[in-house]
């Protein structure tokens, strides 16, 4: 009896053993190397800090929502197990490696859309998956750049009508851009080296002075806004826009930490959005930011964020000056508004050392809704109902745990 028990722990022992020498399956969603062209969405399983897991035996559903996989044209979802790091299909039963089970199209569209308080020659556009929309944008296709984004718990907008979109392939960029412009977006906006490069060729007969200073691409709607399956539709070119290098990787990159952390608080709204055209000091006069001529991908004076909670009805606007050269003598004339950042306690990063009062990282300011939109019009009045009603959110009204902590 003695001997049969332990000849089953033994085994029990070799089982577990095996188990964990088997590789589990982990899908990286920020590595796009790791992952197919067009990756479907797991929508078995959530996302934590864009990494999916299973682990061994583990069943997944990967689906593509309207469209369908490239390995299997006639399905838009299949089931796989986790088995040795890779996928065991289920309607097949052969054993593939992720990057065989991409979509035939992305999973995330870019497309037409109306859009409130967006009007010609301004462009509505929405991101979808599937019918399911996760944001709106209101787009200066004249300028190429956007000048406000929606994100809301409760975002509602009609149903995306086909017809709208483009018929032909070259207006099939996102549904936005034609060829020239593709070129140029492409270009610009996944190479920071040529678009430096461009930008010192514009600018190399205005006897301006760039110092260290370089140009990147910030997003307007940060991706730690949305469930990490979904923060890919951050990737569109109409959410980018031209940026020096110290303020996107610096303040614009704190405030929307900070913006996350209250996402992730509790359901509230979030428009982002750009104002004016940055400039530099030339030896004649101030010479405009772009990349294209024309006033073409121009990069913004300021960048703003307006974070709304609509059941307590506070919110407040968050606004970075887009100018690491700003002088002392013209900080007054640049902050349009009486500064309330200093009472706003859930702005941790953007006030750790007083963050936001540097203008190398890009000059921050905190104004009521009120005084935000008496100034800006990219940010209607009307856009908010009963917006006279409405205070500063100066606390979340939380209790602190891991999640908010480490989650951004």
């Amino acid at each position: 009896m003695g001997a049969a028990l332990w000849l089953v722990l033994v085994a029990c022992f070799r089982l577990a053993a095996f188990a964990e020498s088997e590789p589990s399956c982990v899908i990286e969603l920020d590595c796009r190397e790791c992952i197919p062209d067009h990756m479907p969405l797991v929508t078995s399983h959530r996302a934590r800090d864009a990494r999916v897991s299973a682990s061994l035996g583990e069943e997944l559903r990967l689906a593509c929502g309207r469209g369908t996989l490239l390995a299997y044209p006639g399905r838009s979802e299949v089931r796989v197990v986790c088995e040795g790091g890779r996928f065991r299909v289920r309607e097949d039963g052969r054993l593939r490696h992720l990057l065989e089970l991409g979509c035939q199209e992305d999973v995330f569209e870019d497309v037409l859309h109306d859009v409130e308080h967006c009007r010609p020659p301004l462009q509505g556009r929405a991101y979808l998956a599937g019918a399911r929309h996760l944001a709106a944008v209101c787009f200066d296709a004249d300028a190429a750049a956007p000048r406000r984004a929606l994100l809301a718990p409760d975002l509602a907008l009609p149903p995306h009508a086909d017809r709208l979109a483009p018929l032909t392939v070259l207006g099939n960029f996102n549904h936005m851009f034609d060829s020239t412009t593709r070129k140029d977006a492409e270009a610009l906006f996944h190479d920071d080296a040529s678009a430096n490069r461009r930008l010192k060729e514009l600018l190399k007969h205005d006897d301006v002075t760039l110092g260290e200073q370089t140009v990147t691409a910030a997003k307007l709607l940060g991706p730690h806004y949305f469930e990490d399956q979904n923060a890919r539709v951050t990737d569109f070119v109409s959410n980018k826009v031209v940026t020096w290098r110290s303020v996107a990787h610096g303040n614009w990159r704190h405030l929307q930490r900070d913006v996350a952390r209250a996402l992730r608080a509790g359901p509230r709204r979030v428009w982002a959005g750009t104002r004016g055209v940055a400039a530099l000091r030339g030896a004649r006069a101030r010479v405009p930011v772009e990349l294209r001529a024309g006033g073409r991908f121009p990069a913004p004076k300021y960048l703003w964020t307006v974070v709304l909670d609509t059941q307590s009805r506070t919110g407040v606007a968050l606004v970075v000056l887009n100018d690491p050269f700003v002088a002392v003598s013209e900080i007054k004339d640049a902050v349009f508004c009486e500064s309330i950042c200093s009472s706003i306690s859930w702005l941790r990063e953007l006030r750790r050392n007083r963050n936001y009062e540097t203008p190398v990282l890009g000059l921050t300011f905190c104004c009521s809704l009120q005084n935000f939109t008496d100034i800006v019009e990219e940010m209607p009045k009307n856009i908010v109902p009963h917006l006279d009603q409405y205070t500063v959110l100066t606390d979340l009204n939380l209790q602190e745990n891991d999640t908010l902590k480490n989650g951004v």
